[in-house]
């Protein structure tokens, strides 16, 4: 497992995608800034923005782009071709890309702490911070549910599916049907954690999120394998 995250993490060194992994949550930052600038509860809003659209929409792009590259350069047949146990390389795969996704929630943090200094918010640094790392483990599951989709389909079908979900996951957000779509546990969370509120009905939404993970890598693992 260690060799494939290694190899994995080899081919993104010519590529944009260690770019992106730092980019977009700077990117993030300063459309949420423009937008939330004179607002007293800015931090608070973009830290929903993030839970429910630009974590979703940025997994969605690193994974996307990761396979569109892998497809283009030998569509998966050197893997296909060599002793590799495809099970687990793509289990290593989907790894890689949780690591990647963690390491844009704790850019984020950091760059939103900046925000929180800059307009002086009342916010507490240990409640933003678990905040989103509760939001990251409400949203594993979108690493092997992109790293399945955009193999199977492509990367802008991917990015549609993200974007369209997030939209109606803004519109879910103050109904009872909430709790049933996946794309807005990371808001409901968020919505709690940040204001200290840490009730049972948050966490089980995180034990949801990993047991949904676990059933997507391993439906992702075989499909790979299989195919």
């Amino acid at each position: 497992m260690t060799n494939i995250l290694k190899v994995e993490f080899l081919k993104t060194k010519h590529t944009i995608i260690r770019l992106l992994v730092w980019l977009l949550p700077l990117i993030a930052i300063l459309m949420m800034t423009a937008v939330f600038w004179d607002n007293q509860y800015s931090v608070q809003l973009m830290i929903g923005q993030w839970s429910y659209f630009w974590l979703n929409m940025s997994i969605a792009l690193v994974i996307g782009i990761s396979t569109y590259y892998q497809k283009q350069a030998t569509k998966f047949k050197e893997i296909l071709s060599s002793p590799q146990d495809l099970f687990t390389y793509e289990i290593g795969r989907i790894i890689h890309g949780i690591l990647q996704a963690a390491l844009m929630s704790v850019i984020f943090l950091a760059l939103v702490i900046c925000v929180r200094f800059i307009f002086s918010s009342s916010e507490e640094i240990g409640l933003m911070a678990g905040s989103i790392a509760g939001i990251l483990l409400t949203s594993v599951w979108l690493v092997p549910f992109y790293s399945w989709l955009c193999r199977v389909t492509n990367l802008y079908f991917a990015l549609g599916i993200g974007f369209l979900s997030s939209i109606l996951a803004m519109f879910l957000s103050r109904t009872a049907f909430s709790m049933w779509w996946p794309f807005d546990w990371g808001m409901l969370l968020n919505n709690m954690w940040l204001k200290g509120d840490f009730v049972f009905g948050t966490w089980s939404l995180i034990i949801c999120s990993l047991i949904l993970g676990f059933i997507l890598s391993i439906f992702s693992a075989y499909s790979f394998k299989k195919q």
